[in-house]
């Protein structure tokens, strides 16, 4: 089935998007423990020069990530501090023309592409399989305001519960709600989120509201992007 256009959101500078890492059929993602931190450090290699990430949770055949594109300037000076092997063709067209908002899309769907490579090659090689691993064209879309990257956020957090993988959200090992409180993930932007929530304090709190007291209101009655306004 096509991928909606609003889940093909172009990329710019400065903006948030929720992102979705999808297998291919019935295939699993994550196969082992291993899997997971593997598939972070692949993630953080490809995209840590282009973006920061605010939440994400890996599920059994799919990943979920709240992302933020770097501005023009950062993301300027971290595509200039790459080794010019090891630049692309679009970090190169970037750079040569960094203000033009229209060379940022290529540059990070080649990340994305070089990413979900990067993943499937180990994958295969490990397991001894052949052909592709995640559904294509991958899903973004454009998270629009302070409302909506906070439901965003409390989305990703609450779904591995969403999807029956455990009961109590604070207690998935794949998620990034501990490590933002504990701040121990290279990964994850973790001042900036507790910032974003005003502080600790709140962060647990709001999280504790809507994913507890409201679970049995709304998401059992009706589908949890319903609720959250997320599509």
């Amino acid at each position: 089935m096509p991928v909606p256009i609003t889940f093909r959101a172009p990329f710019y500078c400065d903006q948030f998007y929720h992102l979705v890492f999808k297998s291919v059929g019935d295939l699993l993602l994550f196969r082992d423990h291993e899997n997971r931190p593997f598939f972070l450090s692949r993630f953080l290699r490809y995209f840590k020069p282009v973006l920061t990430c605010w939440a994400y949770c890996l599920l059994d055949n799919h990943a979920h990530f709240v992302v933020r594109v770097k501005n023009a300037r950062s993301l300027q000076t971290s595509v200039i501090e790459i080794p010019d092997k090891e630049k692309t063709v679009s970090m190169k067209n970037f750079l040569s023309n960094p203000t033009d908002e229209f060379l940022m899309g290529p540059l990070i769907e080649k990340q994305v592409n070089r990413f979900m490579v990067s993943y499937t090659l180990s994958y295969n090689k490990y397991y001894k399989r052949y052909g592709g691993l995640f559904q294509s064209p991958f899903r973004r879309s454009v998270i629009t305001g302070d409302q909506h990257l906070f439901n965003t956020i409390l989305y990703v957090h609450s779904n591995a519960k969403k999807h029956g993988l455990i009961t109590d959200y604070r207690d998935y090992l794949y998620s990034s709600y501990n490590q933002i409180l504990t701040g121990n993930c290279s990964i994850i932007d973790g001042p900036a989120v507790l910032d974003f929530f005003g502080g600790i304090k709140h962060f647990i709190q709001q999280h504790s509201y809507h994913i507890i007291k409201e679970y049995s209101q709304f998401w059992s009655g009706g589908p949890i992007n319903q609720h959250f306004g997320i599509g």
